[in-house]
């Protein structure tokens, strides 16, 4: 051993305890990033849902056929082409389905439909194009809290 070095077992250790240190203050550093992320989510979640109010652009139909139940093509088109009586329009195909075959009031934006809470509301405009704003339940598709605008 040569005068002003350390002993090797010496020397192994205070490289050991550097590098517990380094790792230490690595994990400090993600485990910081880690609960910033969290608390980021947390606040995005809360003001989703506590603001969640959504405006969509589409148009009052009925559940039979924008699910395709009684019809081809998600649409009023084949029940007016197939002379279903009481089906010569949109509003009216959209009542009929509604009142006589078990549909409910629903709001179709594209290819995406979404339930109404308000049946009541949502009958006066249907088979209308509409803007309709409320608060979206997204598990259920369903929107409540609604205010509709004809377009």
């Amino acid at each position: 051993m040569t005068q002003g070095s350390a002993p090797l077992h010496i020397a192994a250790g205070r490289k050991i305890n550097e590098e517990i240190l380094m790792n230490r203050k690595m994990n400090d550093k993600v485990s910081t990033s880690i609960l910033f992320c969290a608390f980021i989510v947390l606040l995005a979640t809360y003001s989703f849902s506590k603001d969640g109010v959504i405006t969509l652009h589409g148009a009052i139909e009925d559940s039979q056929c924008a699910f395709n139940v009684h019809s081809e093509g998600h649409s009023h088109e084949w029940m007016e082409k197939k002379h279903v009586a009481g089906a010569r329009t949109d509003k009216s195909c959209t009542l009929l389905c509604v009142r006589e075959m078990g549909g409910k009031f629903v709001l179709v934006v594209k290819d995406e439909v979404y339930r109404l809470e308000d049946q009541t509301l949502s009958e006066k405009f249907a088979g209308e194009k509409v803007k309709v704003t409320g608060t979206l339940d997204a598990k259920t598709r369903t929107l409540h809290d609604m205010r509709i605008e004809k377009e």
